[in-house]
């Protein structure tokens, strides 16, 4: 109540003012009685006065007054000081005016206010030039804005991601180089420190360990070497072996402590990052209709580029927007099916559904089977030895990449399959896109999966050998195993990065040159290569996936990968422009990048499960690495709380305890259900505003029947008087 009298009592300071800007019109005719928005404006206006407590209304009032009242709420939005004249959206006359009422109101203001609000505009004005000076440093801002004009925002949505990608592992390599790599350098050979706290039975086979290949080595080998990362790559700052300064400190700085934490920041780093940007995204989807039934005349009418002056960028433009017409009209026809559906097709529709989804669990099904035997046969024939010949060595670079080829025939392969499974589901578009991705993105991380656990069943013993872990800990024949997974991830990274430029430059370069200059028959069946965006979008994830569950392993594998999503965007932006033509398949790219997003996230969770298993359970590998001296590599972090003050431990003690825990679950709960809570207002807002702009149509509309009836009945009654006057007026004003 307090709040409507204010504004009353704002309404009628106003009233004057008001007055003199635009209402020299409405006060001469009836008419705003008669809009569709007049009953909503009455019961708003109506408010208690502040001095006999008495209501008003407009009828009571007046014309002149619920008028007034109407333009003054309108006009007050606009009245507050911190937001420039400029960006107001009101006529020049009218932005005049406020100007001089502002200087009116600003001599009442002290000294320190109007040096307050100054410095403020200077603020302002300084962040404006400074982002407007930082666009210019944006990583491939130009490249980004010509694929947006030639081929829409779902494209460029792709480069996009992969620039976000570009930034996400320059930090993990900043990270690393300043926290873990520059303090190593300074370490250059490092001594195996015998003093071990508990020694297993035989640990002259536990400190058995060298990389490198003795006698005669041939050129072949250290190819080999190079693509699979053993022997000189092995013994580098590449991957996690090379670390082992285990019991060194440079001025009493902890360098295994600080391999750990740099690891769990960044992957904080990363889980706060994506996070942010996933709500940024849901902020941006919320503030759309939650239906598809979408207003097509403000598409056709108001979507239009007026800057465009390049024909080719114009057509590209029309393309856009029949793109967005047709993603509307699918959405509709789709519902529009699915409202006459009988009782009969939903049954038949739905068990069509069961048994294609328990045919894609069977593919997955063999597909980790196929996996599994890929790891077990690499692992065995690794363990056996070299042997020598050149013929051997293609057959042992075979044997190296065996898991690699395979985990990429099956991402390859089963999502064309699922291509084709899901058009017989009856789903909508983009209830089609999103569910091959689902599958797609189980698909790929299950595979990293089903690798990971293939190694760490090796490693463990868990397939059946016990005796092999029974002298260190681990498997004997594993003497640095947290380097073999760094090179299996090495591997893979390195195959995902080959696979993508042969598939540039040996299918889409001669399935191209075969569309364009083959004969008809042949052209008619081949054409040139799409660029899906999706699929394209699965590859980069799960290729950062595989940076991810490798980085504790092979600390520099994201600076790799930095180097490959550089060559990979100018690779893809040439077949783009060259070898491919847009995807068929419309999507929203708002709810895809959330989507995408989303994938990122289930990545991020599957690389931080089994190093997080790796680092609390198993044993540290006792010949190499920076917890040689530990039984896990968690139990840096008790022996430093140890180390502690006394008050520290007893804080540390109490947030790890339950009690605390309850609490902070409690508190969680309580700030979800505030959030909850306000969220439903501010959804009821958006209703209510929604409706004001609904009747602010309706009122547009009465008024041009009701001129246009002027113009075919002139001079019949008062209002047509009034309102010629007011238009001539307004015709003399301009």
């Amino acid at each position: 109540m307090e709040q409507m009298a204010v504004y009353c009592a704002d309404v009628e300071s106003d009233r004057n003012s008001l007055s003199n800007v635009s209402l020299q019109p409405y006060h001469q005719t009836g008419i705003f009685q008669e809009l569709p928005s007049y009953e909503t404006v009455r019961r708003r206006t109506e408010c208690p006065s502040s001095k006999n407590e008495q209501r008003f209304s407009i009828q009571d009032s007046g014309n002149e007054i619920s008028n007034l009242q109407f333009i003054a709420e309108e006009l007050l939005l606009f009245e507050d000081r911190k937001q420039s004249l400029r960006e107001l959206p009101v006529s020049l006359t009218e932005k005049r005016k406020m100007r001089e009422k502002r200087k009116y109101n600003s001599g009442s203001l002290s000294s320190w206010e109007t040096w307050k609000q100054s410095q403020q505009k200077l603020l302002k004005r300084l962040k404006e030039e400074a982002s407007h000076a930082i666009s210019w440093l944006e990583l491939w801002k130009g490249s980004l804005g010509e694929i947006e004009g030639r081929y829409g925002n779902g494209i460029q949505s792709y480069f996009t991601f992969l620039r976000f990608l570009v930034f996400l592992n320059l930090f993990a390599f900043l990270l690393v180089g300043g926290f873990v790599l520059l303090p190593s350098i300074y370490i250059s050979k490092l001594e195996l420190n015998q003093t071990v706290a508990e020694q297993p039975q035989n640990t002259s086979e536990c400190f058995k360990y060298d990389p490198y290949l003795h006698g005669l080595v041939p050129f072949y080998a250290y190819i080999l070497d190079l693509f699979s990362g053993t022997g000189f790559m092995e013994d580098s700052y590449m991957f996690y072996g090379y670390y082992t300064f285990d019991g060194k400190q440079i001025f009493n700085y902890n360098l295994p402590l600080a391999y750990l934490l740099t690891m769990a920041l960044y992957f904080l780093f990363c889980l706060c990052w994506i996070l942010k940007r996933i709500v940024n995204g849901f902020k941006q989807e919320c503030m759309q209709e939650a239906s598809y039934s979408t207003r097509h005349s403000a598409k056709i009418f108001s979507h239009w580029d007026f800057c465009i002056k390049a024909p080719m960028m114009a057509t590209l433009k029309q393309q856009s927007i029949v793109n967005d017409l047709k993603i509307d009209l699918q959405e509709q026809i789709y519902r529009r099916k699915k409202a006459e559906r009988s009782t009969k097709d939903k049954i038949f529709l739905y068990s069509i559904r069961a048994v294609l989804n328990l045919f894609i669990m069977l593919l997955l099904t063999g597909a980790f089977y196929c996996i599994y035997q890929a790891t077990k046969s690499s692992q065995q024939f690794q363990q056996k030895g070299n042997g020598s010949g050149k013929i051997y060595f293609l057959f042992e670079f075979f044997m190296e990449y065996l898991p690699p080829i395979v985990i990429s025939v099956s991402n390859i392969l089963l999502p064309f399959l699922f291509w084709i499974i899901v058009r017989y589901e009856e789903y909508p578009p983009n209830t089609e896109i999103n569910l091959i991705l689902i599958r797609s993105v189980f698909l790929r991380l299950s595979n990293l999966s089903m690798l990971v656990f293939s190694l760490w069943q090796h490693i463990t013993c868990s397939d059946g050998k016990k005796e092999d872990c029974e002298a260190c800990g681990y498997n004997i024949h594993y003497q640095c195993w947290e380097t073999k997974i760094g090179q299996e991830m090495y591997k893979l990274m390195l195959f995902d990065f080959l696979a993508c430029i042969g598939v540039t430059f040996c299918v889409e370069l001669p399935r191209k040159f075969v569309a364009e200059h083959g004969p008809i028959w042949l052209t008619k069946v081949l054409k040139k290569q799409q660029f899906l965006v999706a699929e394209n979008v699965l590859d980069i994830v799960d290729g950062q996936t595989i940076v991810w569950i490798g980085m504790f392993y092979s600390p520099l594998l994201p600076l790799l990968n930095i180097v490959k999503y550089f060559i990979t965007f100018y690779v893809k932006k040439h077949s783009l422009y060259n070898y491919c033509r847009p995807g068929k398949r419309l999507f929203r790219p708002s709810s895809l990048m959330i989507f995408f997003q989303l994938i990122l996230l289930f990545g991020l969770v599957v690389a931080i499960v089994p190093i997080i298993v790796n680092v609390t359970l198993v044993h540290p590998s006792i010949p190499c690495g920076p917890f040689q001296q530990h039984k896990t590599a968690w139990e840096i972090i008790p022996k430093l709380v140890s180390t502690l003050p006394s008050e520290a431990q007893i804080f540390l003690k109490y947030i790890t305890s339950e009690p605390f825990i309850l609490l902070l679950i409690t508190v969680l709960c309580t700030v979800l259900t505030i959030l909850a809570s306000l969220v439903q207002t501010n959804r009821s807002t958006i209703t209510q505003l929604k409706q004001h702009l609904i009747l602010a149509g309706k009122d547009k509309r009465y008024l041009v029947k009701q001129l246009s009836t002027h113009f075919q009945q002139p001079s019949v009654g008062p209002f047509q008087d009034s309102f010629s006057e007011s238009v001539k007026d307004v015709n003399s004003r301009a």
